[in-house]
């Protein structure tokens, strides 16, 4: 059962959450606010870190949810949340991590960027920067991919037209092919209102990362490293889990067989199980497929 989404506090206008007992362990949230409390795969991710016995924390990035402080919208904005949300509750030494899709991406610079914060890093469909998602093999956002015209067609849409409703119409297009099995994505639905509703802000996150690129510091890394990424994924394709694990010393690969962008969803008892395993302080086989 997940546990209650409700703020923690609010501090300084940063919306910090925490939820279960137990050591903690930081959740980073979508630096473009679609990953977090609340969301149906943030929401998936606190539920199976508390199942673990953990403490989770996360935040809502500026100017989204709950948080009232005005986006700066930056890798330095995100650091400084995460380390805000840690003091928040408390947390002063190395600490356990995890981040899923743009928010692995930010969990790896923190990793690099503030290497005395974090203890062991599960990096979940995630890859290097902008670079990674933009020409991978088999990437949604690579134009070679046969569902780009339709992604690239609805994206413009969304530029001409930025509200509630033609962002969830090019989120549910994305969706459904992020999922081996797509009957599982969620139905974004469409309100009459949400077509004068403006979108939230953050969007210019998405320009921002197409101009990062962290790999040629994968070797910095000095921490226990996890990657996950499901075997189908078409935001971050395998390539992209491949070349962080070759990059990080003695980072554990784990594919999962019947997943696409979210094994956490499509095969949560496998891949808590990993998780857990890595939590835990044991260990898994360098390269391992679900399945």
């Amino acid at each position: 059962m997940t546990p209650a989404v409700v703020p923690h506090t609010v501090h300084d206008g940063l919306a910090v959450y925490a939820a279960g007992d137990g050591p903690p362990v930081l959740l980073v949230p979508g630096p473009h606010r679609f990953q977090r409390p609340g969301t149906p795969s943030a929401d998936a991710l606190i539920a199976g870190l508390t199942a673990l016995g953990r403490r989770v924390i996360t935040y809502d990035p500026p100017g989204s949810g709950a948080s009232t402080r005005p986006a700066d919208v930056g890798m330095a904005e995100m650091h400084t949340c995460n380390d805000e949300a840690l003091a928040v509750l408390g947390v002063t030494g190395p600490v356990d991590a995890v981040g899923h899709s743009m928010a692995g991406l930010v969990l790896l610079a923190y990793a690099l960027d503030r290497p005395d914060r974090v203890a062991r890093l599960v990096l979940v469909g995630t890859g290097t920067g902008g670079r990674a998602y933009l020409t991978a093999p088999g990437a949604l956002w690579n134009r070679t991919h046969p569902d780009f015209a339709g992604m690239a067609a609805l994206g413009s849409l969304h530029t001409v037209l930025p509200c509630r409703a033609t962002e969830v119409l090019l989120n549910r297009y994305i969706a459904r092919r992020s999922y081996l099995d797509r009957s599982a994505a969620p139905v974004g639905r469409v309100r009459a209102s949400d077509w004068w509703h403006r979108r939230e802000g953050r969007a210019s996150w998405h320009w921002r990362a197409r101009r990062m690129d962290y790999g040629p510091r994968l070797g910095e890394l000095a921490v226990p490293t996890l990657v996950a990424c499901g075997r189908h994924d078409p935001q971050y394709p395998v390539s992209c889990s491949e070349e962080l694990a070759a990059g990080i010393a003695d980072a554990q690969l784990i594919l999962f067989e019947r997943s696409g962008h979210f094994p956490f969803l499509e095969e949560p008892e496998a891949f808590w199980e990993c998780i857990g395993t890595f939590l835990g302080g044991g260990q898994t086989s360098s390269t391992r497929n679900t399945g």
